[in-house]
């Protein structure tokens, strides 16, 4: 660092979220050597903002720590050389002697001076090894995990489990503190994930969620890396790796729908321009012309959906219309390709918990006083008087039971079905139609107005919905927050699930 100069000193600053001081620092010429020569008071007339004062000296003295045990480190390595002096200077001195020699000498032992260079490069390699473990051991022995805030903090505190944004932030800031102690490389190895995403789960236990946590934290992790490294086009790390991995220089988001490759019914689908001529193109023409039939071979579309699932997924946490998306994988519109994506992601069956949700929890939701004079309800208790079949009356009820859900937890019910009626919403909604008649009752997904696939009953319903949610990476709306949070909670099998509120509970208790 000491040698770096003002541009690399700025493009720093950049990768830890320090960019607001670029204009300051070139303004007054920071050069590596003076970022560490900087003191609190310097630091202080040059940086406004007390977060940012705090960073920065955070960052000079884990610098200036690292700096010391490694000149430390350097030390013992040499003391230990003064006490053997015979494994590197006896080889030093007869090297020394031969190339000081006559040319004559110099010949005549030229077999020996290579074998004296085989050993010194050995030594060179041994003792490269030897710091690359020692740096391994330091994180090892010296990572703590990073201050969160105090919201976080809360949470952590609460021991509750975290919803999706909350997830974001605690990756956010893991991401951030790994960079720090990678002195401010983007590229972790997976060790160094591991005991990363170890010190979380030690921490914290109940993250773990009975098992399943460690590899849900280290993938979102790992995705929050690629994140961060994606707009970055003047970090030489970043360019080299992008150009060994097959990226662009220069690439933009926006190329993913740029160039189209095939008509398939009268529809120009739009393909990433890396895709083109290659084994991926491949498979997603097959799957848009095999969606295209009516007798489909799904053996082959599930292999077919597994190969391009890492390109699918880049895809969406790259925000990729999700026109585009559906263009080029139509396949995530049947209901089942749905529920085996999410499985691919969370390792759940949702559909299975959704349907053992409605069953346990549907008698609790319909005798609660806050639903009891919903229209829902009402036109629920009409609808079983006409009917005594016990499978009927069981469907019904759990169908009532989803769609009352909003009202237990006080959430805005047209984000998330539209009960004969428009639907309005831009986010994952549920179009439900005639509900509790068994001869024409139509349920639907639509996502940005749009209907994405029909669906057979209400559980199959709830589950694309919590589905759709995760598969393509869309923020929850807060009015239906607490709703989404109790069915993800059950869901996923968490060690404090969410409950029904106590205020509105009568005489029957949630399970």
């Amino acid at each position: 660092m000491e040698s770096w100069s003002v541009e690399q000193v700025c493009n720093w600053l950049k990768l830890r979220n320090l960019g607001e001081l670029v204009p300051k620092f070139r303004e007054e010429e920071i050069s590596g050597a003076a970022l560490l020569a900087l003191n609190d008071r310097m630091v202080q007339q040059l940086v406004k903002k007390i977060g940012h004062q705090a960073v920065l000296m955070d960052l000079i003295k884990k610098y200036q720590q690292q700096k010391s045990r490694l000149e430390s480190l350097i030390y013992s390595c040499e003391t230990a050389s003064q006490k053997f002096p015979e494994v590197i200077s006896g080889a030093t001195d007869r090297q020394m002697l031969i190339s000081s020699g006559p040319v004559e000498q110099k010949y005549s032992h030229e077999n020996e001076k290579g074998l004296i260079d085989h050993r010194v490069l050995k030594q060179k390699k041994n003792l490269k090894s030897f710091f690359a473990r020692h740096k391994m051991l330091q994180w090892t022995s010296s990572y703590v995990l990073p201050d969160f805030p105090y919201d976080v903090k809360c949470i952590l505190a609460e021991k509750k489990c975290p919803d999706h944004s909350m997830r974001i932030r605690i990756i956010e800031f893991l991401q951030a503190d790994m960079t720090k102690y990678l002195e401010g490389s983007l590229y972790p190895n997976s060790q160094q994930y591991n005991i990363v995403v170890n010190a979380l789960l030690q921490a914290y236990p109940f993250l773990d969620e009975d098992g399943n946590g460690f590899l849900l934290w280290k993938r979102a992790l790992k995705d929050r890396f690629k994140y961060v490294r994606r707009p970055i086009e003047d970090d030489e790390q970043v360019l080299r790796n992008k150009c060994k991995f097959g990226h662009r220089r220069g690439q933009s988001r926006k190329s993913f729908a740029e160039n189209t490759s095939d008509d398939i019914q009268g529809k120009q689908i739009k393909e990433p321009a890396h895709l083109k001529g290659s084994a991926m193109d491949l498979h997603i023409k097959w799957l848009n012309r095999e969606y295209t039939k009516t007798q489909r071979n799904w053996e082959e579309v599930d292999n077919r959906m597994n190969v391009t699932i890492e390109i699918r997924r880049k895809m969406i946490s790259d925000k990729a219309p999700l026109k585009d998306i559906l263009r080029l994988f139509p396949f995530l519109r049947c209901p089942y390709q749905l529920f085996r994506e999410f499985q691919l992601l969370t390792h759940m069956d949702i559909h299975k918990k959704t349907v053992e949700i409605l069953e346990i929890y549907s008698e609790n939701i319909l005798s609660l006083y806050v639903v009891r004079n919903n229209p829902i309800n009402i036109m629920l208790q009409e609808n079983l008087k006409q009917h005594a079949e016990e499978d009927v009356l069981k469907y019904m009820k759990m169908t009532a039971a989803c769609l009352l859900l909003p009202e237990v937890f006080g959430d805005d019910s047209s984000l998330f079905a539209a009960v004969n009626e428009e639907v309005k919403a831009v986010t994952p909604v549920l179009e439900v139609k005639n509900p509790f008649n068994m001869n024409s009752c139509e349920f639907a997904l639509y996502i940005e107005r749009e209907e994405l696939a029909q669906l057979d009953d209400c559980a199959m319903a709830l589950a694309a919905l919590v589905a759709a949610f995760h598969v393509f990476d869309i923020p929850c709306p807060k009015r239906i927050h607490r709703t989404l949070n109790f069915l993800e909670s059950l869901v996923f099998e968490v060690r404090n699930p969410a409950s029904l509120p106590a205020p509105v509970k009568t005489g029957l208790e949630t399970p």
